[in-house]
């Protein structure tokens, strides 16, 4: 998957700056969102997934993307947690040692302590952030704010032995890690593959995210769940259907929200492999399970 940051590399010296800064960004394995680089040094996109609501009940959800040497100042924000998505990220306390972000890594930040977080100089980075948005310092509080001097961001070194592990973890096809043993369901028509992304418990609050890998043509059955479940596509391409509702195609980066008690299946397409990360609001597991989308699935068209 990270072959593409080698080959950005070698062509930014062939094509201008705005030519190299497509390259390099659009090339993450989750939608970039909007340009917020007026809020930090460099060019940083941000892409809301989930906003907080009464039905779910899960913390606010992004993915913010840094270019290469791209950094925020020192800040303080509600209670977080980022997971690494992509390429190699930092993120720094306030008066302790800086701490490389690799893809699948987990960090947590509590509410208040100051912080700076962003790229490595040489990698682009794409990250998770999950937290409270609603969130308010104390009255008095007091945290080291500002921005991140260029003196105090190139002073950050880490070693070829840390940042070859990005390296050796993006031989896996997919975005995140999950156990090579299938796990069997009669809920499921094929074996599929479990992973977990961010357990519980974490500074933001959240619903453990739980990785499920599906081979190319398997899909579960029809079901439902008694708190709702959201999803987030990360890999290939996928399905999933509402009962009665229209056949919804999923890439990385779509997102879907299907409320309490409302039935509905996923899967793979029946030509390739697909991924994503299921949230279950309160860590609810209760599902009620039909019958297989036999007819349904028949009818998707092969890509």
């Amino acid at each position: 998957m990270f072959k593409w940051i080698l080959f950005c590399m070698l062509m930014v010296s062939l094509i201008s700056p705005a030519e190299a800064h497509e390259a390099v960004t659009q090339k993450m394995p989750l939608p970039l969102g909007k340009d917020v680089s007026d809020r930090f040094t460099g060019t940083v996109h941000r892409n809301d997934l989930i906003v907080t609501d009464d039905t779910y009940k899960v913390p606010q959800t992004n993915v913010i993307t840094f270019e290469a040497g791209s950094y925020s100042g020192w800040h303080t924000h509600g209670a977080m947690t980022v997971i690494g998505v992509a390429g190699l990220g930092i993120y720094q306390e306030w008066g302790k040692e800086p701490v490389l972000i690799k893809p699948g890594d987990v960090v947590q930040i509590p509410a208040g302590v100051s912080h700076f977080h962003g790229a490595v100089k040489d990698s682009p980075f794409q990250q998770f952030v999950v937290y409270d948005r609603d969130w308010q310092p104390q009255v008095g509080a007091k945290a080291h704010s500002g921005p991140v001097s260029a003196q105090e961001y190139n002073s950050i070194k880490f070693s070829a032995a840390m940042s070859k592990a990005v390296v050796d973890k993006e031989k896996n096809e997919f975005l995140f890690h999950y156990n090579e043993k299938p796990f069997t369901s009669p809920n499921f028509n094929n074996p599929v593959y479990l992973g977990k992304v961010l357990s519980k418990p974490n500074e933001a609050g959240s619903p453990e995210w739980v990785y499920v890998v599906f081979p190319k043509g398997t899909y579960n059955r029809w079901h439902s769940h008694k708190t709702g479940q959201i999803l987030i596509a990360t890999d290939g391409v996928g399905y999933h259907q509402v009962k009665g509702g229209k056949l919804e195609k999923l890439q990385p980066g779509d997102v879907v929200f299907c409320p309490p008690g409302v039935i509905h299946w996923h899967g793979a397409a029946p030509d390739s492999s697909f991924a994503h990360i299921a949230i279950n609001p309160q860590d609810n597991h209760e599902v009620s399970w039909y019958d297989f989308p036999t007819a349904e699935y028949a009818a998707i068209p092969f890509n």
